[in-house]
């Protein structure tokens, strides 16, 4: 019979009997909401011929209802222990991939239709995501600091904008499931929690992500400073050549990133990309 992962009390005695206790250093909250982890799954709209990616099963709540509604479930656990847990527990019916979801080849794991799920660790959330970004799943559904859902959120001219922000716009549309309270993971982190659902679109752009990403980066890499100074910096090129390049694009070089909309960047993308190649 399937433990009740969903009960404090529960993992808690789980851990205990495996030895084991939430590493810091892996950002292990485990999720102890019946409630939460449905909405989740209900989230990832499964059926039986999916393929869904979890990245940090941990013990193996979510995983659970995962190989109950799926016959492809594949996990990225790098927790060794953990990961030795799970492979006893769920045999055949999970493939487990032991280690860091940071140097994993998302696209190969995923293929071109796999779905995607994961509570993120906060310490790594960043970067993680952009990952996912770039590997474009058709639907994501992730667990992320409240900060984080944010800024995937933002508008142009808004605090939060940045880097994340435009390249979230490039790959998907954003839908918030809701949010989850810190008292409703073992152990309880120190800031709020989000679900959301990103749909991977087509982008409606000129350049493509290696062309749009660095302009981006360069953009939001000095917040403080005007476009002009941020991308000869941040692209270390000439400020006459970031000056041109905003000229062409219609843009003001006195501006700053978070100002830009998504087809600023990308006429912005496309302009430095032009001249990079009559050099």
């Amino acid at each position: 019979m399937e433990p009740k992962l969903t009960s404090p009390s529960v993992v808690r005695g789980v851990l205990q009997e495996l030895g084991l206790h939430p590493k810091k250093r892996f950002g292990q909250h485990f999720l102890v909401d019946f409630h939460a982890r449905e909405r989740i799954v209900d989230a990832l709209e499964l059926s039986p011929a999916d393929r869904v990616v979890e990245i940090g099963p941990g013990l193996g709540a979510l995983t659970q209802r995962l190989v109950e509604l799926c016959r492809d479930v594949r996990a990225i656990e790098i927790d060794k222990a953990l990961a030795a847990h799970l492979r006893e527990h769920f045999g055949d019916a999970l493939a487990l991939y032991e280690g860091d979801a940071l140097e994993v080849d998302l696209p190969q794991l995923l293929g071109p239709t796999g779905k995607l799920v994961g509570n993120l660790p906060y310490n790594i959330s960043t970067p993680l995501v952009v990952r996912i970004l770039e590997a474009a799943p058709p639907l994501a559904v992730l667990m992320l600091q409240t900060e984080v859902a944010q800024r995937l959120a933002a508008a142009p001219g808004t605090p939060e904008r940045g880097a994340l922000s435009v390249l979230r716009e490039f790959s998907a549309d954003i839908e918030t499931i809701g949010r989850v309270g810190a008292q409703l993971f073992y152990p309880p982190p120190q800031v709020g929690s989000t679900v959301i659902r990103l749909r991977a679109h087509s982008p409606q752009t000129r350049s493509g992500w290696a062309e749009i990403r660095p302009v981006v980066r360069a953009a939001f890499g000095f917040r403080r400073k005007t476009l002009e100074r941020a991308l000869a910096e941040g692209l270390g090129i000439a400020r006459e050549r970031a000056a041109a390049a905003l000229l062409a694009a219609g843009i003001d070089g006195g501006r700053r990133g978070e100002t830009l909309s998504l087809l600023e960047f990308d006429r912005l993308a496309v302009g430095l990309a032009a001249a990079e190649a009559v050099q």
